[in-house]
């Protein structure tokens, strides 16, 4: 009986991304779990990324995330989770950048599958458009998101610059390569 109520308070703490370490009350939406904004930086706000990659109960969220997905059937609704998903992982990729160099290259791997997330979004994004769903505001948004990733990728770079088995090249020819998909996508129209 009492593992019962201990798996089932587990579950629904994962399933609401409480962590008992860190909690997390509403953000209104002009701020952000991103650095200090300066002047010239992207107005789109990042989620709060919940538990890290390097946290010992993270593939339980995984899990769950892929579940959510699963059952999502309309394209363009799949695509805003798709890119929730991306932005999670760049914020991800930032707060494990930030702690330092044992995380460096788990920072990259997650920055890597952010952009994996962000490009499924892109492609469903056009699967809605192609069955006549109205995709002109969420465009928009993908557009923006790509903004703020290449400047997230940049505090990343910046953060991790000289070390020797870090390397970025690809992940700034593919956030490119995305902004550029992410800009044409209304263009096939």
């Amino acid at each position: 009986m009492l593992i019962k109520i201990i798996t089932t308070l587990l579950f629904f703490l994962l399933l609401f991304n409480f962590s008992p370490v860190n909690s997390v009350f509403a953000q209104d939406a002009t701020t952000s779990a991103s650095p200090v904004e300066k002047e010239g930086d992207i107005e789109y706000a990042l989620p709060y990324p919940g538990l890290l990659p390097d946290h010992p109960l993270y593939f339980l969220k995984m899990v769950r995330d892929n579940v959510v997905g699963f059952f999502i059937s309309n394209p363009l609704e799949k695509a805003k989770f798709s890119l929730l998903q991306a932005d999670k992982r760049v914020q991800a990729s930032y707060d494990l950048a930030e702690k330092g160099e044992q995380e460096y290259i788990l920072s990259r791997d997650t920055f890597s599958k952010a952009l994996n997330y962000f490009d499924k979004a892109i492609v469903l994004a056009g699967d809605a458009r192609t069955q006549g769903i109205n995709i002109d505001d969420f465009s928009e948004k993908l557009f923006l998101a790509n903004k703020k990733h290449q400047q997230m990728f940049l505090n990343i770079k910046n953060m991790v610059k000289d070390k020797k088995d870090f390397s970025l090249q690809e992940g700034q020819e593919r956030i490119t390569e995305l902004g550029e998909k992410a800009k044409s996508i209304n263009q096939d129209k």
